[in-house]
C-alpha cells in the first residue's frame, strides 16, 4: 500500500465513495442501487457545492467589508500600530531604531509583539496610504486565508459534502465575526495557522511534497503572533510523533523540510541574539503567574485550570463576561450557542476515528489551542485559533445529521440550499445587528471599556488645526491605550499635537494663553471645574459618545489671579516625605520617602527589578530609612534605569552629631540599568538618607526607583 493511501482518513463506506478521486460517470449496473443512487446524487451535486462555496466567500466579504469602519466602534492603537509601524520602516529605509534591516519583530508598545502583520500591510499603504478602511480591509481578505482553508480541509481531507460550508461557519462564529473585522494580529496567526494544517493533511494523504508548504504557513504563523509560537512549536511536536512511521517513509524530503525550517527560523534567531530577554520580559510585563513569586506547583495549578478554562464549551458557547467588552458581541457566545450539539457530535466522531492521521491532527490541534493563553491567562484574542478545530468538528457534526436526514429521504439539494440560506441569513443578520445596535451595548466607551473616538476626534483635531496652524492643543491620552500611536496613525509624524492630559496644567502653574486649547475627557473636564484653579473654563466644542453623553471636551482655560500663592501651598504640603513601614532584609523598617505616583514604598525594595516607585514630582527623590537596630553598611545598589543620575547618601551613625556624606553620578543603560555605590569602610547607622536627582530633567520631575538593595 502506498503511504498516500494509508494515510487517507478512516472514513464510512459511502464517504469514501463519494471521494472525488472517483470515476464517478462511469457507474457499473452491477453496482447495488444505493451506491448507484449516492453516485448519482453526488454527480449532480458537484457544481451545486462549487456554486454554494463561491456564494459563501461571497456573502463573507459582504458582511465583513460593510460597515468595516463602524463595527468594531474602536479604532484601537493594537490596528493603528501595524500600518504605523509599516510607515515607520519605509521611511526609515526599512531599518528600525535599533539599525536593524528588516527586524524580525516590531515593538507594540513595551514589547516585541509584531512581524508578519506589518509586513502585511506593506504594499497597501504604499499604494493607497492609510485609511481605517484599508488597514481593516487587509485583516479581512488574509482571514479568507482561514475560511477557504477550513472548507478546503473538510473536501480534500474528511471529504463531506457539507465542506462549502466551513466558510459560513466560521464567519458567523461571534468572536470572528468581531476579531476578523479588525487588524489585530491574531486574526492572521489564525489564517496562517488553518493553512499551515491544510497543507499539513494534504502532506499526510495526498503527496509528501505539501509539507514545504505547511512549513512556510507555520513560519508565518510564528511570526503573526507571540501567544502562537508554544501553539504552532508543540503542534509541530505532536504531530512529528502522531505521524511518525509516515514521517520516515518520506524521510528524505522531511530533512529537506526541516532544512527550509532552520532557513525560516534566521529571523528569529537573530532576534534573540539581539533581544535574549525578550520572551521573559514579555511575561513580566503581563503580569504571568509564572514570573511571580509562588511555587512551581502552585503555577502548574494554575496553568492547569486556565488550560482546561480555554477548552470549556461554557466559555465558547455561553455568552460571559470575563473578556473585555471590546472583544465581545453583547449576548451572543463566541460560537453560537446553536452549534453546541453538533460540535459535541463531530468531537464523538473525531475520537472514534483517532486511528486516522487527519482525525489525530484535527485533534491536536483542538487540544493546543489554549496552551499559549494560559501561560498568562485565557482571553478571547490569545486563544482565538480554537475556533478552526471547532468550526470543523461543527461541520462533521453537521454531516452526520444529514446523512441520517438523508435516510429519511431528506433531498440532498433542498437540505443544502437550506442549510446554506439559513447560515448567510444569520450572516446579514449579525451585520444589521452590530451596525444597528452594537454602538450602545457597552456603555463604557473610556480607556476600561471601548476606548471609543479615535475616527470622531482626530479628523476634528485635523480640521482645527488646518483653521489655525498656531493653536497650541493638548489631548489627553486617558481615554484609550497607545493613544500617541493612534495620533501617529491620523495626524502623522512629527505630532502637531502634545499628549498630555490638563493634569500637568491643575498641579502646576504652567505657560496658558487663549491660544491653548485641551481636548479632555469627561472626567477631566469635571476635574478642571472642581480644582477650583481657573477663572474661565470655556467649552467650544463637544463630541458625544454613541449614548449621546459627551466624550470629549474641546476647552479653553484662563487661571485664578492667585494661581501662583495656590500652586505653592500645594507643591509646599506634597513636599513632606510620607512615612511606611517596610520589611527589609527580614527585618522591620520605618522609612520616610517623597511623595509616589507610580508604585509604593516597598516597590523599592521587594527584590522584583519589574516593580517600581516613581516620585510624583520630587527631584531628587528622597528615601530615607530608619533602622530599629544598628545597621552595618557599605555601600547600596540602585537600578535607575536608562539615565543619568546623581546619588547623595547620608549616613547617620549614633556617635555623632553629622551624617558622613557620599557623592556620585552614574550613568545607567539598557543593559547595565545598576549604580553600584560603595562607601568604603562599612559603618553602622542608624538611618540612611538617600536623594537620587535625574540629571536629566528639572524640578519638579518624576524619579524611577525599581530597586534599592544595602550593601553590607
Amino acid at each position: 500500500m502506498k503511504p498516500e493511501e494509508a494515510s487517507l482518513p478512516t472514513e464510512s463506506r459511502s464517504d469514501r465513495e463519494g471521494d472525488d478521486s472517483d470515476h464517478l460517470d462511469n457507474i457499473s449496473p452491477q453496482e447495488p442501487p444505493s451506491r448507484q443512487f449516492r453516485t448519482r446524487l453526488r454527480q449532480s451535486v458537484n457544481s451545486l457545492e462549487a456554486i454554494l462555496f463561491i456564494l459563501a466567500l461571497l456573502v463573507y466579504l459582504i458582511t465583513h467589508l460593510v460597515g468595516l469602519t463602524r463595527f468594531p466602534i474602536y479604532f484601537f492603537s493594537d490596528e493603528a500600530i501595524q500600518t504605523v509601524a509599516a510607515e515607520t520602516l519605509i521611511r526609515d529605509n526599512f531599518r528600525d531604531e535599533a539599525g536593524t534591516f528588516l527586524p524580525t519583530y516590531f515593538k507594540n508598545g513595551p514589547y516585541f509583539n509584531l512581524s508578519t502583520s506589518v509586513y502585511a500591510q506593506f504594499l497597501p499603504y504604499l499604494i493607497f496610504g492609510k485609511s481605517v478602511f484599508l488597514t481593516r480591509a487587509t485583516s479581512v481578505f488574509l482571514s479568507l486565508l482561514a475560511a477557504v482553508s477550513i472548507s478546503l480541509m473538510l473536501r480534500n481531507v474528511y471529504k463531506i459534502p457539507l465542506w462549502w460550508a466551513g466558510v459560513s461557519l466560521l464567519s458567523i462564529a461571534p468572536a470572528w465575526f468581531l476579531h476578523s473585522r479588525t487588524a489585530f494580529e491574531t486574526v492572521l496567526f489564525v489564517s496562517f495557522y488553518a493553512a499551515f494544517l491544510y497543507f499539513y493533511l494534504l502532506y499526510r494523504c495526498r503527496a509528501a511534497h505539501y509539507i514545504y508548504f505547511a512549513i512556510i504557513c507555520a513560519a508565518l504563523a510564528f511570526y503573526s503572533y507571540s501567544p502562537g509560537q508554544i501553539v504552532i512549536g508543540l503542534s509541530g511536536f505532536l504531530l512529528l510523533i502522531s505521524d511518525a512511521r509516515y514521517h520516515w517513509q518520506n524521510r528524505r524530503m522531511g530533512f529537506r523540510a526541516a532544512g527550509l525550517g532552520i532557513i525560516l527560523a534566521l529571523p528569529y534567531l537573530r532576534f534573540r541574539m539581539d533581544y535574549p530577554g525578550a520572551p521573559l520580559d514579555q511575561l513580566r510585563i503581563l503580569d504571568s503567574y509564572w514570573v511571580q513569586a509562588t511555587s512551581f506547583k502552585e503555577k502548574l495549578t494554575q496553568f492547569g485550570s486556565e488550560y482546561l478554562f480555554g477548552l470549556d464549551p461554557g466559555y465558547w458557547f455561553i455568552p460571559n463576561e470575563r473578556d473585555l467588552s471590546r472583544h465581545l458581541m453583547k449576548g451572543y457566545g463566541h460560537i453560537l450557542v446553536i452549534f453546541l450539539p453538533f460540535a459535541l457530535l463531530g468531537l464523538v466522531l473525531a475520537l472514534r476515528q483517532i486511528r486516522s492521521s487527519a482525525y489525530r491532527a484535527l485533534l491536536i490541534s483542538l487540544i493546543i489551542a489554549p496552551v499559549g493563553a494560559a501561560l498568562v491567562q485565557i482571553g478571547i484574542t490569545r486563544v482565538l485559533v480554537l475556533l478552526v478545530p471547532a468550526t470543523i468538528l461543527i461541520a462533521l457534526g453537521i454531516n452526520k445529521v444529514m446523512a441520517w436526514l438523508l435516510s429519511w429521504r431528506v433531498a440532498y439539494k433542498a437540505f443544502s440550499i437550506g442549510l446554506f440560506t439559513v447560515l448567510s441569513l444569520i450572516n446579514f443578520f449579525m451585520l444589521r445587528d452590530v451596525l444597528s445596535n452594537a454602538p450602545t451595548w457597552y456603555q463604557d466607551y473610556g480607556l476600561g471599556g471601548m476606548q471609543y473616538g479615535a475616527q470622531q476626534l482626530f479628523p476634528k483635531i485635523a480640521d482645527r488645526l488646518k483653521e489655525d496652524p498656531q493653536i497650541k492643543i493638548y489631548l489627553s491620552p486617558n481615554w484609550a491605550n497607545g493613544t500617541d500611536i493612534v495620533a501617529r496613525f491620523f495626524l502623522n509624524d512629527p505630532l502637531p499635537v502634545e499628549m498630555g492630559s490638563v493634569d500637568g496644567h491643575i498641579v502646576q502653574h504652567r505657560p496658558l494663553d487663549q491660544n491653548t486649547l485641551f481636548v479632555m475627557t469627561p472626567e477631566e473636564y469635571l476635574q478642571t471645574i472642581d480644582s477650583g484653579k481657573f477663572k474661565q473654563v470655556s467649552v467650544e466644542d463637544t463630541i458625544s459618545y454613541p449614548n449621546g453623553r459627551p466624550g470629549f471636551y474641546f476647552v479653553r482655560l484662563a487661571y485664578v489671579d492667585d494661581i501662583e500663592s495656590i500652586i505653592d501651598a500645594e507643591r509646599q504640603q506634597r513636599s513632606v516625605l510620607r512615612s511606611a513601614r517596610i520589611l527589609l532584609d527580614g527585618d522591620p523598617v520605618q522609612v520616610k520617602h517623597s511623595l509616589l505616583d507610580m508604585g509604593e514604598a516597598h516597590s523599592m525594595f521587594d527584590g522584583d527589578q519589574h516593580s517600581l516607585g516613581r516620585s510624583f514630582e520630587a527631584n531628587p527623590a528622597v528615601i530615607e530609612l530608619a533602622f530599629d537596630t544598628l545597621r552595618s553598611i557599605s555601600g547600596v545598589s540602585v537600578i535607575i534605569g536608562s539615565t543619568e543620575v546623581e546619588i547623595r547618601a547620608l549616613l547617620y551613625p549614633p556617635s555623632k552629631t553629622t551624617p558622613i556624606e557620599h557623592l556620585k553620578t552614574f550613568h545607567g543603560t539598557i543593559e547595565q540599568p545598576e549604580a553600584v555605590f560603595n562607601f568604603g569602610e562599612p559603618t553602622r547607622v542608624e538611618t540612611l538618607r538617600l536623594e537620587v536627582r535625574d540629571l536629566r530633567q528639572e524640578e519638579p520631575g518624576n524619579v524611577h526607583i525599581w530597586e534599592i538593595k544595602l550593601l553590607d
